[in-house]
């Protein structure tokens, strides 16, 4: 039962932390005009793919898979705690307060959700076919296994999304490069 419950945990404390990492993509990708391609290119220049939150989900997913996480409810509960507190600080971070709450930001945040719940969903289902255990690891294992990949669900909502987003303004609002390699 408690493996049961740290693995719900866990489940829970990566959903919150996709949302504050989509927020923060998804606010960076506005700077950019809602481009993919700007959006990709500063990503491979910025080094924001080998940021230390990015490295932490890594380590998180990596650590999921092992056996200690396998074997020990409280080694689980220990990566929930890191995730949880990871989302509680980039909260309070810039990119997460700069998002704006029109030009197509909240739809492709909303969107975004919709489709990872879905996804995650589907494996839960799946995965209770065998055991309500396994459902919760399986499940928890594949929420922690996206987090890393949040800058191709950006690039992924965007182009599903961008007839919506640039008839609705999502175009580039006029900030200088300056402020865009601030972010």
């Amino acid at each position: 039962m408690i493996n049961l419950t740290a693995n719900i945990a866990l489940a829970v404390a990566a959903m919150l932390d996709m949302i504050v990492m989509l927020g923060g993509d998804i606010t960076v990708h506005h700077h950019y005009g809602h481009s993919n391609s700007k959006y990709y290119a500063w990503l491979s220049k910025s080094g924001e793919l080998m940021s230390s939150k990015r490295l932490l989900l890594l380590a998180v997913f990596i650590a999921t898979f092992t056996t200690m996480a396998q074997q020990s409810w409280m080694v689980v509960m220990i990566l929930a705690a890191t995730l949880l507190v990871q989302a509680i600080i980039l909260m309070t971070g810039r990119q997460w307060k700069l998002m704006d709450p029109g030009k197509g930001n909240w739809l492709m945040l909303a969107t975004a959700m919709l489709i990872t719940l879905i996804a995650v969903m589907t494996v839960a289902h799946v995965g209770s076919k065998i055991s309500a255990l396994f459902a919760t690891r399986v499940t928890s294992m594949f929420t922690v296994m996206l987090l890393p990949i949040t800058p191709l669900i950006t690039m992924l909502i965007s182009w599903l999304l961008s007839p919506l987003i640039m008839k609705n303004g999502g175009t580039d609002s006029g900030d200088s490069d300056n402020n865009k390699e601030s972010l």
